[in-house]
């Protein structure tokens, strides 16, 4: 399979199911599908990213060559759906990743959620992604904290809902 046009054939879960199914028992065939996940062209990356987002839940170690790559593709992504698919990812991740690459995603993770132009699931993993690592990261914590308790009353219902829950967590660790 030549990943690239497969990507082409069709933007549906079935197809995303389809490529993940072969790179999962085709793992040499992975840096195929991270070239086009990292590539300019709109469509091909778009596409990308959800069987990436597939792979980093089913194999979260395969991706981790790639680590460094996945968080500057995350600064100005040519589609929403990198950032999204990498938020999640190190979101949901329960390995340990090097020290200045947690601190930069934790940063830009704290800008995603203090953006009020970002999309709703890009914030609600990035603020998940901080409030998990608020013991080592207090100030981005804390940050995130002012940031929510001003943008919860002018952000959508599902940004509500996600950003109480995180106020509540944050508060049993500064509390507890």
């Amino acid at each position: 399979m030549i990943l690239r046009t497969q990507l082409l054939e069709a933007h549906s879960r079935h197809n995303a199911d389809l490529i993940m199914a072969h790179v999962s028992s085709h793992p040499e065939t992975l840096p195929e599908l991270m070239a086009c996940f990292f590539s300019d062209e709109v469509t091909v990356a778009q596409r990308a990213a959800q069987v990436v987002g597939d792979l980093g839940r089913a194999h979260p170690q395969w991706l981790q060559p790639w680590w460094p790559e996945l968080v500057n593709a995350t600064e100005e992504p040519v589609h929403n759906a990198i950032r999204r698919n990498v938020t999640r990812y190190f979101s949901e991740l329960k390995m340990d990743l090097p020290l200045k690459l947690e601190q930069k995603l934790v940063n830009l993770c704290t800008d995603f959620v203090a953006d009020p132009h970002q999309n709703v699931a890009i914030a609600a993993f990035s603020m998940t992604l901080v409030a998990d690592r608020a013991d080592r990261y207090p100030e981005q914590a804390q940050r995130l904290e002012r940031v929510l308790v001003r943008l919860i009353p002018s952000r959508p219902p599902g940004f509500q809902n996600c950003g109480r829950k995180i106020l509540k967590q944050l508060s049993k660790k500064s509390n507890g």
